[in-house]
């Protein structure tokens, strides 16, 4: 965990050029030079990862003949989407290793994060970089992170109203992997204007749930039958990306940052504002999914990763609220912050139940003389 550990905290140390005179365009270089390192950390590891043997399997046998219809798992029943098939298939036949998948893919994703942070955090590109770096912990993508590198883009199309841009980049990032089109109807989620008081009982509502959700899901599961409900059931008995139970103290945090972002609403007057209430609804609908499915069922907080970008936002518009403040304690509690916060975060990486026994040690294509 050491080398996991060293790279945050490197990363992390890069922020103070946000917080200094440094001109933008040497804080674009130290962001490029990061997307560089982490497109190689990611991009040239072997046989470390999430689910690495499936996806080297699915690389060797996805063909431009089978986008359609190629099985997952071999038994007929499981199809993945034809999105995921094309890339991998492409990439096979033009550079034929799977390094190269890996490294474009990292590629994409890290040049993804680069336009995101100057999108929505222009005066403090590196904060947001730092977090998206944290809490995205996308080191060795596949399949789901591909498609979430996808749904990022489409967060400035919501934003600026161009319905048929967002819808074409969530066809896309569906295609690819078929959580993301939970994202869809929150197009128009702005035109919800929730209040403190209705989110706070929203939120206790998803509290309450979480306490008899798994076991009413279960007689669902039963209730349907069949294949799909076999599905839903194994949710219910495996996890294969979950987390060690639920998490009270970042429910806790969670309702704090819901109370500032309605605070910063309130005093940006931004109550009648489409993009900042999305982005709420967003919010809400995030911490939502993992108080629900996170004690017992983690491998369902996957559907919320798609509304993670609208906690980053969020997030760095409110850290620019407050150091933005002409109170320099405000500015000095927000940096204090930050760095409390990412320090509690950076505790977390590696809580997956099997990241220790398929990231450690770190291994790249050079330890098994692929090239």
């Amino acid at each position: 965990m050491e080398l996991y550990f060293t790279i945050h905290i490197l990363v992390f140390l890069c922020c103070l050029f946000d917080f200094s005179k440094t001109a933008i365009k040497t804080k674009r270089k130290i962001i490029l030079l990061w997307c560089i390192f982490f497109t190689l950390f990611g991009g040239l590891r072997w046989e470390i990862g999430s689910d690495w043997d499936q996806y080297y399997e699915h690389f060797l046998n996805c063909e431009w003949s089978n986008i359609f219809s190629y099985d997952r798992y071999g038994n007929g029943v499981e199809t993945l989407e034809p999105g995921f098939v094309f890339i991998n298939a492409t990439i096979k036949y033009l550079f034929g290793e799977f390094y190269w998948y890996n490294l474009i893919i990292v590629g994409f994703i890290q040049y993804t994060y680069y336009k995101f942070s100057f999108e929505f955090s222009h005066k403090y590109p590196i904060l947001m970089y730092a977090l998206l770096i944290l809490l995205a912990t996308a080191y060795f993508p596949v399949r789901a992170g591909l498609a979430l590198g996808v749904v990022y883009w489409s967060y400035r199309y919501i934003r600026d109203r161009q319905l048929k841009k967002f819808l074409l980049v969530i066809c896309c990032a569906g295609m690819i992997h078929n959580q993301c089109f939970a994202l869809l109807p929150f197009y128009w989620a702005g035109h919800i204007k929730l209040n403190l008081v209705s989110a706070s009982i929203i939120y206790l509502l998803f509290i309450i749930a979480a306490k008899i959700f798994q076991d009413y899901f279960i007689i669902l599961s039963a209730i349907i039958g069949g294949d799909l409900g076999d599905k839903m059931q194994s949710y219910t008995n495996f996890e294969t990306e979950g987390f060690k139970g639920a998490s009270y103290l970042g429910w806790g945090l969670n309702y704090f940052f819901l109370f500032i972002y309605f605070y910063i609403r309130k005093k940006c007057n931004y109550k009648n504002n489409l993009w900042y209430n999305t982005l709420i609804n967003i919010f809400i609908t995030y911490n939502g999914l993992f108080i629900v499915f996170s004690n017992g069922m983690g491998d369902l907080t996957r559907l919320a990763s798609a509304f993670f970008p609208a906690q980053a936002i969020l997030f760095l518009f409110s850290m620019n609220y407050f150091l933005s403040s002409s109170n320099k304690r405000y500015a000095k509690l927000a940096i204090l912050f930050y760095v409390l916060y990412y320090s509690y975060k950076i505790t977390s990486i590696g809580s997956g139940y099997f990241f220790e026994s398929t990231c450690i040690p770190y291994k790249t294509i050079f330890d098994y003389n692929i090239i």
